[in-house]
């Protein structure tokens, strides 16, 4: 993935909790509405938790949007994941 936007303050919904994120965001594929990105240094209970979990980010500004999260290996803190709807870059 090549990243075109890190974003340091960023909130991750899950599980009824909100977490502060580091969240690289990469590339947009318009034809679909889809876009991907990673989740950097998150706590081991939400590497567990986001595979099983419906995720929301919450950006500064407002924007708000759900995540797919994708396969990880167990002793990663980073998740990559798909974004779906508008970019929030």
């Amino acid at each position: 993935m090549a990243v075109y936007l890190r974003c340091d303050d960023v909130l991750l919904s899950i599980d009824g909790q909100r977490i502060a994120v580091e969240v690289d965001l990469g590339v947009f594929l318009p034809e679909t509405g889809l876009w991907d990105g990673v989740l950097r240094h998150v706590p081991t209970w939400v590497v567990i938790a986001v595979k099983d979990a419906e995720a929301r980010l919450h950006f500064p500004g407002g924007y708000e949007c759900r995540i797919r999260p994708l396969a990880t290996p167990d002793d990663e803190t980073s998740v990559p994941f798909i974004g779906g709807g508008g970019v929030p870059f």
